[in-house]
């Protein structure tokens, strides 16, 4: 009896040993099926890879910013378009924030609305009154129509990544887009299709 218990327990140590094998196999070929998380680059607009706009606005500190051209304080710039009635916007603003300064990006938030209400979201979220611009003529060049949206920069004033952001993980994916030489995750995309075609 206490042999075919042995036997028995080990026969169970191997089916186990073979399902979690099984199990592994199956999350290495779910990984390589999901598409990497990125920011949805829409086709409005200047595009990646062409100047952006040149503007100059006012901020809510009372002075100036420069909107496009080369970069005052680095060799990245990120636009963040963002509305006070927006909450994705909100709950979003402490981690732009975060990411830009580990980043060492150039933050320049851009609203377009009540003046007040962005001073008093720029308050709350710890924002400098220069790095906040009131400026719908911004939001209409680069034709943004959904929130939150972001456009980074390049050091030449050429937009290197855009699109909608809603989490670190999109807001990640431009400066990897940037660096790995690609428009957008929708173009890593298309390539990887091709080549496993």
């Amino acid at each position: 009896m206490l042999l075919v218990s042995q036997v028995m327990l080990w026969v169970a140590v191997v089916a186990l040993a073979l399902a979690v094998l099984a199990l592994a196999r199956q999350v290495g070929v779910l990984h390589e099926r999901i598409a990497p998380v990125g920011a949805l680059a829409l086709g409005r607009g200047p595009q990646t890879g062409e100047s952006a706009p040149r503007l100059t606005v006012s901020t809510l500190a009372g002075g100036t910013a420069e909107v496009g051209g080369p970069t005052p304080s680095g060799p990245l710039r990120l636009l963040f378009f963002v509305s006070p009635t927006c909450p994705i916007c909100k709950s979003l603003l402490p981690t732009v924030k975060a990411f830009a300064q580990s980043e060492r990006l150039d933050l320049l938030l851009i609203g377009d609305g009540d003046a007040d209400q962005q001073r008093e979201m720029a308050r709350r979220y710890g924002i400098e009154l220069e790095r906040f611009a009131n400026a719908p003529e911004v939001g209409r060049a680069f034709q943004v129509a959904k929130l939150p949206y972001a456009v980074l920069i390049g050091e030449t004033g050429v937009i290197v990544a855009q699109g909608l952001v809603n989490s670190r993980e999109h807001l990640e994916s431009l400066v990897t887009a940037h660096e790995l030489g690609l428009r957008s995750v929708q173009e890593y995309l298309a390539q990887r299709a091709s080549h496993s075609a």
